[in-house]
C-alpha cells in the first residue's frame, strides 16, 4: 500500500483524485522535484525545496497553502511508506480552473501533490565493474527555459523512448555540436585530469547532484571548468559521467555506438572516487 499527499490530506494510491480541469493536466502548467531519502533522511532537502520555490517565482505560480510544512509532511510520507530508501516527487501545478483559458483566474489556488516510490541502489555501487552505459546523442528539441523544472516533460520522453527501443540506457542532448544535458540528467567530462561541466544557463537544469559533484571535486582540490563542451570532444574524454537525484553518479562508456578510450580501472577512476565519497558533504 503506497501513501500520498494531496493539498491538505495523506491519501492512499487509490484514493487520489485530481481534477481534468487542474491546469497541469490541461496544459501541463506545473513544476516539480525528485528528492532522494536514505535511511529515511531526505538528501539535499533544502537544496531540492530552494529550487522547487524558483521554479514556481520564474513559472508565477503561487506557493502551495501548505508550503512551509511540506519538510514535514516528506518526513510523514516517508514513514508511511516505510521503505528505507524512497524517491520523493514533489509536483505542484497552478491549481484548477473554472474554464479551460491560456490566461489563467488569478483566484486559481495551486494543486500539491506528494508522492513516493522506492529508490534502488544505484548499480555502481553494488558492482562498480559492471559495463557503463551505452547513451546517443540528439539534438535538444526543448524550449528555452530547460532552467525550469517544468512537468511539461514530452521531449525527453520522446528521446528516451527513441533510445529504450535502440537498447541505449540514455540520451545526450545538444545544441549546434554543444553539448547541453541529458535528457534526465546532468553531463561531466574529464581530459587530462580536468573536468568540464556545461555551464549554467536556460538551456539546462542546474541539477542539484551536479552543484554536489561539484562541491565534492572542489573539496579534493580538483578543478572543474563550467564552460562549452564541443560534442566532437566529449568522444575523446578520459571519463564521461551523468548525474541526477536518482542515478547519483554512473560512467558512460559508449556513445552513439562509439566505444570511449578509458583507460583507467573503476578503482582508479574519478566518477568511482566520488561515489564513494558521495555523502561527505551532507
Amino acid at each position: 500500500m503506497t501513501w500520498t499527499y494531496l493539498n491538505k490530506e495523506f491519501l492512499r494510491r487509490e484514493e487520489v483524485k485530481i481534477s481534468p480541469f487542474d491546469r497541469g493536466f490541461l496544459f501541463g502548467d506545473g513544476v516539480y522535484e525528485v528528492i532522494p531519502v536514505y535511511e529515511e533522511k531526505p538528501f539535499l532537502l533544502e537544496d531540492h525545496l530552494g529550487r522547487l520555490g524558483r521554479s514556481l517565482n520564474s513559472t508565477g505560480i503561487k506557493n502551495p497553502q501548505k508550503w512551509n510544512d511540506i519538510p514535514g509532511i516528506i518526513h510523514e510520507l516517508v514513514k508511511k511508506n516505510t521503505f528505507s530508501n524512497q524517491s520523493v516527487y514533489v509536483q505542484v501545478t497552478r491549481g484548477e480552473d473554472s474554464i479551460r483559458n491560456h490566461i489563467p483566474d488569478p483566484k486559481v489556488q495551486p494543486t500539491l501533490f506528494i508522492t513516493s516510490s522506492e529508490l534502488k541502489v544505484n548499480p555502481y555501487r553494488l558492482d562498480p565493474e559492471r559495463k557503463g552505459l551505452e547513451v546517443k546523442t540528439l539534438e535538444d528539441p526543448r524550449w528555452n527555459r530547460c532552467d525550469i523544472k517544468a512537468v511539461t516533460l514530452l521531449s525527453n520522453i520522446m528521446a528516451m523512448n527513441e533510445a529504450n527501443l535502440e537498447g541505449k540506457d540514455g540520451v545526450i542532448f545538444c545544441t549546434n555540436g554543444e553539448v547541453t544535458e541529458g535528457a534526465a540528467s546532468n553531463v561531466f567530462a574529464v581530459f587530462d585530469n580536468q573536468v568540464i561541466t556545461t555551464p549554467e544557463s536556460n538551456q539546462i537544469l542546474s541539477g542539484i547532484t551536479r552543484k554536489h559533484v561539484i562541491s565534492l571535486l572542489n573539496n579534493k582540490g580538483i578543478e572543474v571548468q563550467e564552460r562549452v563542451l564541443k560534442l566532437e570532444d566529449i568522444y575523446k574524454a578520459e571519463e564521461v559521467w551523468v548525474t541526477s537525484s536518482t542515478q547519483e553518479i554512473q560512467p558512460v562508456t559508449k556513445i552513439d555506438g562509439r566505444e570511449l578510450d578509458i583507460k583507467k580501472s573503476y578503482k582508479d577512476s574519478l566518477w568511482h572516487e566520488l561515489l564513494t565519497s558521495y555523502f561527505s558533504l551532507a
